[in-house]
């Protein structure tokens, strides 16, 4: 058999490895799914469970009380937030076909009366071209609701796999330590300590970025809805919630997440704009310069370009979970990148030069 079939059975088994591979991964991905959530809980809580061990509770006792108050936790704010949430994005829909749109046509009549002098025909464009939006943001918002209020996770469907869930979380937190050291020993012997590390890099960025971002963006959108509210803002649980949200997203998520309530800021009956933006600002200011200083710390230490970038990519490919796992994991990418690739390309770098620095020496002293 000649080198040329060789290499031709090789390309051959390799596509096909690789197409049953994928297919395989097709297959198992609702199970995947299933640990990468279960890993994201324990990853939040596990700190807890830690706490109540150092109190010299048990740590099966002390997994059993942290694991029964999330559930508590989790049932109580699904039966409570999502009919609020949706009540006040009905009432957001009807007031933008109201009051709001009565609103923007006022203000382009004044636009008309600068038309009539300067000769020009600019608001008629212009209204016809933003009421015709502002008039398809109700039946968005309804879409939307109906879409969430049906929403069901793929993998969620059935009572096995949320039992499953439920099973994976306890067993993580009885005994986390136990499987990181299972799965380093998967390696051969001259591997384990490059896995060891891989698996200490994904605990300090994932685990300090879930927990260091749940506490700053809680934090960001309880503080800017009670804001609004105190100020007299209508629909602050939605403007809240939003802004904890894109919070998520450094230094962009915020100036979004103000658009909404700075518009309905020129409205009647609303604070003034000023008011509004001064707010969002002091916020931001004591988020940018406290918050992600004391929670955060060097957690992701990406650019914004690359987060948001990250975001869309995860939200393509894996939707809802995408969104949560895209910045982490691009922040332990990048450690790695940094530890197993920079580094070394700066030693060989550092060697070549030193050892051209020697061969000069060697050929100064030579003549």
């Amino acid at each position: 058999m000649d080198a040329e079939l060789k290499a031709n059975i090789k390309l051959v088994l390799f596509i096909f490895s690789l197409i049953l591979g994928l297919w395989l991964l097709r297959i198992i991905f609702p199970v995947i799914s299933l640990v990468i959530v279960a890993l994201l809980v324990v990853y939040l809580i596990l700190p807890l469970v830690e706490i109540l061990v150092k109190f010299h509770i048990p740590q099966a006792v002390a997994s059993v009380i942290i694991f029964i108050l999330f559930i508590f936790i989790i049932l109580l704010t699904s039966y409570f937030v999502p009919p609020l949430i949706f009540r006040e994005i009905r009432s957001l829909a009807i007031y933008i076909a109201t009051d709001f749109r009565q609103y923007v046509i006022l203000l382009f009549k004044q636009l008309e009366q600068i038309d009539l002098l300067l000769g020009m025909n600019l608001s008629q464009i212009l209204i016809s071209t933003i009421i015709s939006h502002i008039e398809s943001i109700p039946l968005y918002l309804l879409q939307w609701i109906n879409r969430i209020s049906s929403f069901n996770i793929p993998f969620l469907s059935e009572i096995w796999s949320l039992l499953g869930l439920f099973f994976l979380i306890l067993f993580l937190l009885f005994d986390i330590n136990g499987v990181k050291t299972a799965l380093v020993n998967l390696f051969p012997s001259h591997y384990r300590k490059e896995a060891a590390h891989v698996i200490r890099v994904t605990d300090d960025k994932v685990g300090a970025y879930l927990r260091g971002n749940l506490v700053r963006c809680s934090i960001v959108g309880l503080a800017t809805g009670l804001g609004l509210f105190t100020i007299g803002m209508p629909f602050v649980l939605i403007l809240g919630i939003t802004a904890g949200l894109l919070n998520i997203i450094y230094k962009i998520g915020p100036f979004l997440a103000a658009i909404p309530a700075i518009l309905i800021s020129f409205t009647p009956g609303a604070p003034h704009p000023a008011l509004v933006i001064a707010l969002y600002l002091v916020i931001q200011l004591i988020d940018a310069f406290i918050l992600t200083h004391f929670l955060m710390g060097k957690a992701v230490d990406l650019r914004p370009v690359t987060i948001v970038f990250a975001i869309l990519c995860g939200a393509r490919l894996l939707g809802l979970l995408g969104i949560i796992l895209a910045i982490p994991l691009t922040a332990i990418i990048k450690v790695l990148l940094n530890h197993y690739y920079i580094s070394r390309m700066d030693r060989v770098n550092a060697a070549e030069e030193s050892g051209f620095t020697e061969e000069s020496r060697q050929a100064t002293r030579a003549e």
